[in-house]
């Protein structure tokens, strides 16, 4: 047994709510727990303060009066309170809205540069120096292909010898001389 159903069966065992086994397995984990008797005594005394505590009353009518407050505050939530809007704004969000678009385009003004009220537009260097390049007769890559000669596929050039190396190595564990 660990502590969490310790704890789950605590009020249970001081009442003699649970059976036999849980008994056994709750007191065989008292005797390796000493901590867990302080927790037993613990709430032992919560539980007779509360039976000694007084009982409450209430008038006749209370329950009555409660359910009919229930009703009522569920009858309230279901009603949706409208209130003027705007698309779908209420006036306070979107006179809020109004002031942040306002304040946006101020700054806007604000960091825009002296004397340039009209963009205009100048080519970079990048563009400059494309337009000083000659130009090429526009030729689709597949043409290009099409109008070579050579066959890719034919290799006339000598195959490669490959060497025997196993004189010139020697592995770990190998006891050639």
């Amino acid at each position: 047994m660990d502590r969490y159903q310790f704890e789950d069966l605590v009020s249970d065992y001081i009442e003699n709510n649970i059976s036999m086994s849980q008994r056994k397995q709750v007191e065989a984990y008292l005797e390796e727990n000493p901590e867990a008797k302080q927790k037993v005594e613990s709430v032992k005394q919560v539980m007779a303060s509360m039976k000694s505590m007084p009982g409450v009353s209430t008038s006749a009518g209370f329950m009555n009066n409660l359910n009919k407050r229930i009703a009522a505050e569920k009858e309230a939530s279901s009603v949706v309170k409208t209130a003027r809007s705007f698309k779908g704004y209420t006036p306070l969000m979107a006179s809020l809205s109004a002031v942040v678009v306002v304040a946006v385009v101020m700054l806007g003004f604000e960091f825009m540069p002296e004397g340039s009220s009209q963009a205009t537009l100048s080519p970079t260097m990048a563009e400059q120096q494309l337009d000083d390049l000659p130009e090429m007769p526009a030729q689709t890559q597949d043409s290009m292909l099409a109008e070579s000669e050579d066959d890719s596929t034919d290799y006339d050039g000598d195959i490669p010898v490959k060497s025997n190396f196993n004189d010139r190595i020697q592995l770990v564990g190998d006891k050639r001389p």
